[in-house]
């Protein structure tokens, strides 16, 4: 068997893994973001200030919702892009153009959603004291 169809074969049976053990993998990317990104562990502490926030002004469901949602967004957005630089790095180590659009594409997305969660968060504090 080639080394590219060796390669298709494990990514494969990781596909198709049980339940716990992907979510293990999952885990695992949390520990290693937590470890090695501090972007990753500022959104996070920002995250607990939000929902401080929001628990001390007592908004509806809804409002809940939409903080959670925004707050698990722009998290997952910041994973996706540590993901993409580590990759970035470690295929391209040496500075290319077009691996730096990619990343600062990657950045943008987080901005974009950090920007949305602030909005939302902003919306929530006007409908409750305005």
């Amino acid at each position: 068997m080639s080394v590219h169809g060796a390669m298709q074969e494990k990514r494969l049976s990781l596909k198709n893994e049980a339940l716990l053990k992907r979510a293990g993998y999952a885990m695992a990317g949390l520990r290693t973001a937590w470890r090695s990104e501090k972007a990753f562990r500022q959104q996070m502490l920002s995250s607990i200030a939000i929902l401080a926030l929001t628990a001390a002004v007592g908004p509806g469901a809804v409002w809940w919702a939409l903080i959670v949602m925004a707050l698990c967004g722009a998290a997952a957005t910041e994973l996706m892009n540590a993901g993409l630089e580590s990759l970035c790095d470690r295929v391209h180590p040496e500075f290319h153009p077009m691996i730096g659009a990619a990343k600062d594409l990657a950045s943008a997305a987080v901005f974009t959603m950090n920007t949305g969660l602030t909005v939302v968060l902003l919306l929530m504090l006007g409908s409750r004291f305005l």
